[in-house]
């Protein structure tokens, strides 16, 4: 779980995304080992809560990232890039004083880095804005955590690598191995099986979807985390996950999930408020596994 953990410095943050940190005293080792674990969960149908955006995928199919891919982890940088092609004043060189180079933080130590040789010495102009974006992207997307990415790479095409990988769109990718947002909770409630006296009709599962339709989406995604482990949903939706709810006797217990069998253990209450503070209780004091 360390590796995956933004603590640890191997991968970071950035907005709502998963990141290769650029700089990290990690051996690239634990990213092959990352990169491997999100194959492996596309190989076994298996959802890990790994959110990279949209760009990993794109370059693991070999195809060109751009500035949309780069706003979704720099949102405020690729709102000054975009001004920057906008502006068509004749002052645009005074007023941006841009040439093509980064400044980075190392750790304290302010260095300057080249986007194209001599990049430092070269102004960008009206005429090469284009190219400067496209380098700045490139810069920060690719050459600046190109050990990291790499072994990435080699881990996850270990396992995933062959034609038929090559078929899919970077979106599907990314679902694949993370799921998605994409909530409808009628049909979990359509798919959901029944067992030890219960069944669609009985007055006690008919208060349990009551209850949960009730609910705010960060509950119900609360409850998803307490009965499969995690908030994600595969690909193929919710009605792809199979899902039990069964009677058990003594109704002064609280609901009980098997999650390795998205299996609900359900007392029989009997009124409303019961319900929903028995089932409030046992979800928000639960911990997900990160699988589903």
């Amino acid at each position: 779980s360390s590796g995956i953990n933004a603590e640890y410095g191997i991968i970071r943050f950035q907005s709502r995304f998963l990141w290769f940190s650029e700089f990290s005293f990690e051996h690239t080792n634990n990213y092959n080992l990352i990169g491997v674990l999100c194959g492996l969960a596309i190989y076994n149908s298996t959802i890990v809560d790994i959110n990279f955006p949209p760009a990993l995928y794109k370059k693991l199919l070999k195809k060109q990232v751009t500035l949309t891919d780069f706003a979704k982890l720099h949102p405020t940088r690729a709102d000054s890039l975009r001004q920057l092609l906008a502006y068509n004043e004749p002052d645009f060189e005074d007023v941006m004083c841009l040439s093509f180079s980064v400044t980075r933080d190392l750790f304290g130590q302010v260095e300057e880095v080249d986007l194209i040789p001599n990049g430092s010495e070269k102004h960008v102009t009206v005429d090469n804005r284009q190219q400067y974006v496209a380098a700045y992207v490139d810069y920060y997307l690719t050459s600046s955590i190109e050990p990291q990415y790499e072994a990435f790479a080699s881990g996850f095409l270990d396992v995933t690598g062959g034609r038929v990988f090559n078929s899919f769109h970077p979106e599907e990718l990314m679902h694949m191995v993370s799921g998605h947002q994409d909530f409808n909770f009628r049909d979990l409630e359509q798919i959901t099986e029944y067992a030890n006296g219960y069944h669609v009709e009985h007055p006690v599962i008919q208060l349990f979807w009551e209850v949960f339709h009730e609910m705010d989406l960060k509950t119900k995604k609360k409850f998803l985390v307490f009965l499969t482990g995690s908030d994600r949903i595969p690909i193929h939706g919710l009605h792809s996950i199979k899902i039990v709810i069964q009677k058990v006797k003594d109704n002064t217990r609280l609901p009980v999930a098997h999650t390795c069998f998205n299996l609900l253990d359900l007392p029989p209450y009997p009124r409303k408020e019961i319900m929903v503070a028995k089932l409030f209780k046992a979800i928000h004091n639960t911990e997900g596994f990160g699988l589903v």
